[in-house]
């Protein structure tokens, strides 16, 4: 099983929503097959694609490759070339001084240490720096990662996202396939799947969870809302700040009214304050502004 967690039942939900055969898929850039074949034994699990494909095949179905192939930890020196998208031999014809399938694969499995001289080189393909790929290599030979200075933070959605997920599920968290089930269910339609609740919940940011769609992300939140019985700004990791700013904008736009104000006015403008004042004030059950 390659280093990404593999689901073939996933990848066939992928490619399907990406309007792609079998064949169109083994044909993509980056995949590079001659027939479908594969692919099939792929979605069955009766085979693992490659490492090297995954990049490949994840870009084909417009799918971040963190989502559609999660990783649970940190790169060794065979996650990094195959997040590159390289098998050994492409490796070595690039790197060239000295380097050897044998040795790349040695240092791969754990038994012989890459030569500093190849560093440089090796970090340039795989795009990463030279204490990345250090550090990769140290996973390699089964040496622990040094406890960091400052932990990295999570995204909010994901830090309250596992809070709420604790709290409505005391006796041990479910799948994230029925999370998400549960999630559709209860605001009767599909708004967020299995596996991008997973890649939230381990911490995936999601800008990323849902590929750049605004809308589809403002959809899930709101259906996670929902489920979770709390506020959208409580999970969305725009910030409520910057959902107030966005909303401000829209309303401006929509009564036509300045948004800031100009000159020596500074900050809101009057017209806005009236705006907002009014809105404020307004009762409940009278009719809309059209």
């Amino acid at each position: 099983m390659p280093p990404r967690r593999f689901n073939g039942p996933q990848l066939r939900l992928a490619r399907r929503k990406a309007g792609k055969t079998q064949l169109q898929l083994a044909k993509s850039p980056g995949v590079d097959l001659r027939s479908h074949a594969p692919v099939a034994d792929w979605e069955a699990e009766r085979k693992f694609p490659p490492g090297e494909k995954l990049p490949g095949i994840a870009a084909a179905l417009s799918v971040d490759i963190d989502v559609l192939f999660p990783r649970e930890g940190p790169c060794d020196l065979t996650d990094l070339r195959c997040d590159a998208a390289l098998s050994r031999e492409a490796v070595v014809r690039a790197v060239g001084g000295g380097i050897s399938l044998w040795l790349l694969g040695a240092a791969e499995r754990g038994d012989r240490h890459l030569d500093s001289a190849w560093m440089p080189a090796l970090a340039d393909l795989y795009e990463v720096s030279v204490d990345v790929l250090k550090a990769a290599q140290r996973r390699s030979f089964g040496e622990a990662d040094p406890v960091p200075a400052e932990a990295v933070g999570l995204p909010v959605l994901t830090l309250q996202l596992r809070a709420r997920v604790a709290e409505r599920y005391p006796d041990g968290e479910p799948a994230s396939g029925e999370i998400a089930a549960a999630v559709n269910e209860a605001v009767g339609t599909d708004v967020v799947r299995g596996d991008q609740v997973d890649a939230i919940l381990r911490g995936i940011p999601a800008d990323r969870v849902f590929g750049g769609a605004q809308g589809a992300r403002s959809v899930a939140i709101t259906g996670l809302a929902h489920y979770f019985g709390v506020s959208e700004l409580d999970l969305d990791d725009l910030g409520a700040e910057r959902r107030v700013v966005a909303d401000l904008r829209y309303l401006a736009n929509r009564y036509n009214v300045a948004l800031a104000g100009r000159g020596d006015e500074g900050g809101v403008s009057p017209q806005m304050v009236a705006l907002l004042s009014d809105l404020v004030n307004r009762d409940v059950t009278s009719p809309p502004y059209p």
